[in-house]
């Protein structure tokens, strides 16, 4: 009797066990589309931004916003917006 009850008691543990359902991971969510964002540097004149914020202004132009340190390169940059982006690819940051 005693080996009947232990020999119960394996097979339904492990029948417990083989119907759990195997769990998958849950896939990450996709992240929304938000246009990248250049680094915060004036792409006139090179100028690093402290922040969005301290921006004088910021715009975006094919999928990237760009951030300006004063109201005048945002007018240079609206002038000739590829010459701008091409020009800043090229420049070197400068520091404050």
């Amino acid at each position: 009797m005693k080996t009947l009850l232990l020999t119960l008691s394996a097979l339904a543990a492990f029948a417990g066990t083989a119907l759990a359902a195997p769990t998958a991971p849950t896939p990450a969510a996709p992240t929304p589309a938000v246009p990248k964002s250049a680094a915060l540097v004036c792409p006139i004149t090179g100028e690093k931004i402290a922040s969005p914020a301290a921006a004088a202004g910021h715009e975006a132009y094919k999928g990237t916003t760009y951030y300006f340190c004063c109201p005048s390169c945002q007018s240079i940059f609206d002038k000739d917006r590829d010459k701008a982006v091409a020009d800043a690819a090229h420049r070197t940051p400068k520091t404050p």
